[in-house]
């Protein structure tokens, strides 16, 4: 159509159109110079000319109707199709913490129950489950807890076990861990560099911020041992790539000042994440909240913004990835790959929808001993697909969030769904300008 000018041209998916009723709302209009659409059903994004941006908005019923009927793409439900095996997994190695975050959903890492220790018999178990039932792909392992170095020989031993199966079956294996960073030793570097791994480190600020909600066993500063157990690293990360996630409570929502001493620490990509369940409601956030995290989450995007003509990079992750997602046209009616492609394995050797649900009996989902169970998966992800939800069917945003973490959702409710809105709003806002001063963001690298 001459009205509009695609913005993306890679990973665009095909477009076959299709005349069956749209769910509302079919696009999302973005007035500005110059105005955008946002084609709900395949999360394609427009430039378009202010007449034509006028019609859209004073004549939907017509004119929003021919623009779907020529552009639509159906989005595939995870559910009507051949369910695939899971590529990946995490496995929770320690059910066990060293250390007591206040705000912390796992009981530290015990989940209700008692202190466990993942054997060799079941890891081994998982990761030839998962090389077999994948013929030859790619697959991902990861460590988790509580505080997967806890069990250290294992994980050492795993990576070995992984590498080594994975050759033998024709394979690539690859790893991740999930840790507070406060138990590592050179060895586990070494480990950490040589294998590629992608490191997630929990901290959420400065020490001052970080030690006030996590606290270790003997008094010393959760952040400066962290740190300091991570900085040969964060100098010389070899493979690895590291990130920090910091977890966000209602009672400090600023977030600028939380990952400026993440960066001045030696991370090169700091993520934020909102508290939405805890044993103590009183640092999750609330409905009257979401307005103050979203107005943090843009001064934070809007200092790295101005920083990135001398950073030539973004560090703030969760800006990079939402934008980055909307160049590569992600649509997804889902919130994350949990049960589709990927499930988490209890130190028992239970199969469950993610490390947020282990032993939880709502998401089990079979055994290392007999295999993942198949009609659990179907169910699980045919209730939650985005067009079977509310309020999602009627969200404009509803193929770019995927209808929220499912644990979350079920738990806490759907109170952020305004604060989501608004950040991809503003992301989609972004990605136009970074697109136009700085493309070399986007170019895709071996």
């Amino acid at each position: 159509m001459a009205e509009l000018v695609v913005l993306r041209n890679s990973h665009l998916p095909p477009m076959t159109p299709v005349l069956d009723a749209c769910l509302p709302p079919p696009i999302h209009l973005l007035p500005g110079d110059p105005p955008m659409v946002f084609l709900v059903e395949g999360s394609r994004l427009f430039e378009t000319t202010p007449e034509y941006f006028d019609e859209l908005s004073n004549n939907p019923e017509n004119v929003q109707r021919e623009l779907i009927e020529s552009l639509r793409v159906r989005n595939a439900n995870p559910a009507q199709l051949p369910l695939p095996a899971p590529t990946a997994i995490s496995l929770n190695v320690a059910q066990s913490c060293n250390i007591s975050c206040s705000y912390c959903y796992a009981d530290e890492g015990r989940f209700g129950g008692h202190e466990l220790m993942m054997s060799r018999d079941v890891a081994s178990a998982s990761i030839d489950r998962l090389l077999e039932s994948n013929h030859g792909q790619r697959v991902t392992v990861g460590f988790i807890g509580g505080e997967p170095f806890l069990n250290r020989p294992l994980i050492h031993w795993t990576v070995d076990y992984a590498t080594n199966r994975a050759k033998e079956v024709g394979a690539t294996v690859g790893f991740s861990v999930t840790t507070n960073g406060t138990l590592l030793n050179s060895e586990d570097l070494d480990l950490l560099r040589a294998h590629s791994f992608a490191v997630s480190v929990s901290l959420d600020g400065g020490s001052e911020v970080n030690d006030r909600e996590r606290h270790s066993r003997n008094g010393e500063s959760v952040f400066e041992r962290s740190v300091e157990r991570l900085r040969p690293l964060l100098r010389l990360p070899g493979r690895a790539r590291i990130t920090a996630r910091a977890t966000i409570t209602r009672l400090d929502m600023r977030i600028l000042e939380r990952i400026t001493p993440l960066f001045e620490s030696g991370f090169s990509e700091v993520g934020v994440s909102p508290l939405r369940t805890s044993p103590r409601e009183e640092l999750a956030l609330r409905h009257d909240d979401w307005p103050v995290f979203l107005g943090e989450m843009v001064r934070a995007a809007e200092d790295e913004l101005q920083q990135l003509p001398h950073l030539g990079t973004l560090r703030f992750s969760n800006l990079a990835i939402a934008l980055k997602q909307l160049h590569a046209g992600y649509c997804k009616p889902l919130p994350c790959g949990s049960v589709a492609n990927y499930v988490s394995v209890s130190a028992r050797g239970e199969y469950f929808t993610c490390h947020r649900t282990v032993d939880d009996p709502r998401f089990f989902l079979g055994n290392t001993s007999r295999g993942l169970l198949s009609e659990p998966r179907i169910e699980f992800l045919r209730a939650r697909h985005v067009d079977t939800q509310q309020p999602c069917r009627g969200c404009w945003a509803r193929y770019l969030c995927g209808g929220g973490c499912h644990a979350e959702v079920l738990s806490a409710g759907r109170s952020g769904c305004d604060y989501i809105r608004g950040w991809l709003d503003y992301c989609l806002r972004t990605y136009n300008l970074v697109l136009r001063e700085h493309p070399s963001l986007f170019e895709r690298r071996n």
